[in-house]
């Protein structure tokens, strides 16, 4: 196998990365050489790589993530805080010690939603008493 750099005869040791040079000090001059002829900014410096980022496509908002977007920072952490505790309650590698205080976890974070939510379960419990009661006039036909 020849060097890349300087052209010269080497055999490989045959462990790793195939090899590119017959030497360590090849290797090194042939970095040197890249680095040297790396395109510069105005400083003097090599320009930054841009980081590509995977973005989503936008998707419509529901009540649930608009609600999120517009609640305080506190409302966000305790939901955020609800849906982890709601996976780990699901995940079958959580260990069945840890399900009570998960639960214990998962009631005080719902509570307190719901306290600062002003609302809760019983008041939506109180819009469908109020929506059966108006259908009760209704006639079968």
């Amino acid at each position: 196998m020849k060097c890349e750099l300087c052209g010269k005869e080497f055999q490989p040791s045959g462990h790793g990365r195939p090899q590119k040079y017959c030497s360590k000090s090849c290797r090194q001059k042939a970095d040197y050489r890249r680095k040297k002829n790396r395109p510069r900014d105005r400083n003097g410096k090599p320009p930054v790589k841009a980081v590509e980022t995977k973005q989503k496509p936008e998707q419509d908002l529901d009540q649930r993530s608009f609600e999120r977007m517009m609640d305080g920072s506190m409302l966000d952490i305790l939901r955020d805080n609800r849906d982890l505790l709601l996976k780990a309650m699901a995940d079958p590698t959580t260990p069945a010690n840890a399900l009570p205080a998960i639960s214990r976890q998962l009631i005080d974070v719902c509570e307190r939603i719901e306290a600062l939510q002003g609302g809760g379960l019983t008041d939506l419990l109180d819009d469908e008493e109020d929506e059966v009661t108006d259908d009760v006039g209704a006639s079968i036909v």
